[in-house]
């Protein structure tokens, strides 16, 4: 089959679908995608809620609880225990399909009153604020993570302790504000490290100690600006940047304008790979327009994406193959447009479920199988039904508030999400503004007006060594709220925050200011540094070099990108 070009009934941009792509389709018996592979991912982004956090009480046991969902929720939310509990059965909301309405006008209507899960988290210990996590221990405002204790702040982190403020990090210990570093122990304000040990303001270094100011480094001691320096020396440099706030702030901007105009780029971070392409991707097979891919074969735009085998648009998942359109279903095969779930097979539209099979349409199942609507059904008798609902489903397309059609092949609208669109990790993977969301029909939500004043004004925080106790007492206001209230609410800022005890012995052990902005800006603004998950045809940079590569590095910024040849030229 040739490649086709399709104008996105999203965006209304042009988007190809390749030969390869018609095979995938083919393969798992569904039709091509009327969205273009961006506005795909978004709608699976907005079904996926990490930040947004709320207090509220279980609607069993009527305790109070952390929830991604709002207290004035439809739908009934558990907490933990209660969702997991033998207290109910998600079957005994089971429903007839009435083929006089489109299946995601029913399923909507299912989905008001089946009772969801407070949190994903499984196996955390003392760590009740954290979300989509696992064996989390001592952990506070932790998402996505696994594996890692006495972290706060933080996404995406696995197998680390002690680190805060940090995103996309692996084995490390130690470490602040530092993102995708692996192997890093006392790193502070770092990107893209390996193996580095008691170090700030580093780029894409590797097997380094006591270095500052740096970029591109490969197994070095006592270096700053990507110069030797004696003991000495850097310990006098060290003491200086973090004497002052002020001289801390300089600190940043000049490691930033490092990254922009010094630093040598390679057009993709990964290693040990056949046929790849995007950004972060290791010990992969045939995996394209990927981000952060880890031991896959035969996928494509997959994004935080684990040892996953032949599968297409598919977000946060583990272990499993054959999986389209769907986000969080780990240990999974035979998933179409789902949302959360394991140890999963041959399921289709289906949220919140866990070890079930052959299920369509259905929400907050548990060891079932042969249900639709949360209705049980005889083998046969779903096996048929199945097939007369994909058939209503081409004929009668759910049509959103924009006139948007969901044909059988499309995931959920993003209307019917239980989110608004910036309570989910899509506004931080594809931002967009509150009057865009409104465009386009996506649920917004403004920032609370919270009852609390603030006590303490960020620009009248004090040197770290002169800070006590006392500050644990303080309501902070927000410099980013001070200063752009509209554009603060893009990124739930919260207006306001505290320091806690931990979070100040952290402070006050590393010599760190305290910091003027709340949780949530500094996680968009480690996110910002990142480049994003998009890829543009390039050329290398550097002199006399012809290659070219697809990357991540847009063709108006700034840094200096070279095909691997070329950067292992400089660095190596």
């Amino acid at each position: 089959m040739q490649k086709e070009t399709k104008n996105c009934q999203n965006c209304k941009c042009d988007f190809t679908i390749e030969p390869e792509d018609f095979n995938f389709y083919e393969k798992i018996k569904v039709p091509p995608p009327t969205f273009c592979w961006k506005c795909r991912f978004a709608r699976r982004l907005a079904w996926r809620n990490e930040r947004s956090l709320y207090k509220r009480n279980c609607d069993l046991c009527k305790d109070n609880i952390i929830s991604m969902y709002k207290p004035n929720t439809v739908f009934p939310v558990y907490c933990h225990e209660c969702w997991w509990s033998d207290k109910w059965d998600a079957t005994e909301y089971g429903r007839d399909y009435d083929f006089s309405k489109s299946f995601f006008q029913q399923f909507k209507s299912l989905q008001e009153i089946v009772p969801k899960p407070a949190l994903y988290e499984s196996a955390n210990t003392n760590s009740e604020y954290c979300n989509h996590t696992a064996h989390m221990k001592d952990s506070y405002l932790i998402f996505g993570s696994w594996f890692s204790e006495n972290c706060g702040y933080g996404q995406t982190l696995s197998e680390c302790k002690d680190c805060w403020d940090s995103i996309f990090i692996k084995k490390c210990e130690f470490c602040f504000s530092s993102t995708d570093c692996t192997n890093c122990n006392e790193v502070h304000f770092s990107q893209e490290c390996t193996n580095c040990l008691s170090s700030m303001f580093l780029y894409d270094c590797r097997n380094c100690q006591n270095c500052m100011f740096s970029y591109n480094l490969r197994n070095k001691n006592f270096y700053v600006f990507n110069k030797q320096v004696s003991k000495e020396e850097y310990e006098k440099i060290k003491n200086e940047t973090f004497s002052s706030y002020e001289l801390f702030k300089k600190a940043v901007k000049t490691f930033k304008e490092i990254i922009l105009q010094k630093a040598f780029h390679k057009f993709m971070a990964g290693e040990q790979n056949y046929n790849v392409s995007g950004n972060f991707i290791y010990n992969c097979k045939n995996v394209h327009n990927s981000f952060l891919a880890y031991e896959g074969e035969n996928t494509k735009y997959v994004v935080r994406g684990f040892k996953q085998r032949d599968s297409m648009d598919i977000f946060g998942v583990n272990a499993g193959q054959l999986a389209y359109d769907s986000n969080n279903v780990d240990f999974s095969s035979d998933i179409f447009f789902s949302v959360n779930g394991e140890n999963n097979f041959n399921t289709e539209y289906v949220a919140d479920s866990f070890n079930v099979k052959n299920i369509f349409g259905s929400i907050s199942l548990r060891k079932k199988e042969y249900c639709i609507l949360n209705k049980q059904y005889t083998k046969e008798e779903y096996e048929e039904l199945v097939q007369k609902i994909k058939q209503q489903m081409k004929e009668m397309p759910f049509i959103d508030k924009s006139g948007r059609k969901y044909f059988y092949g499309e995931l959920f609208p993003i209307e019917n999400s239980p989110f608004a669109y910036n309570e989910t990790l899509a506004q931080e993977y594809l931002p967009i503004t509150k009057e865009e969301a409104c465009k386009n029909n996506y649920p917004w939500i403004e920032n609370e007006d919270k009852s609390y004043t603030p006590t303490k004004d960020w620009k009248d925080l004090v040197e770290i060594k002169n800070v006590d106790d006392s500050i644990l007492n303080e309501i902070i206001l927000c410099e980013a709220w001070d200063k752009n209230k509209n554009k603060a609410q893009e990124h739930k800022c919260t207006k306001a925050f505290r320091i806690t005890k931990n979070e100040l012995e952290v402070y006050k052990r590393w010599n760190i200011p305290l910091p003027r902005k709340c949780p949530n800006t500094r996680n968009f603004e480690l996110f910002e540094s990142r480049n994003p998950v998009d890829l543009w045809h390039r050329k290398c940079m550097k002199e006399g070099c012809t290659n070219e590569f697809e990357t991540s590095y847009s063709p108006d910024r700034l840094e200096i990108v070279y095909c691997e040849k070329c950067y292992n030229g400089e660095v190596y």
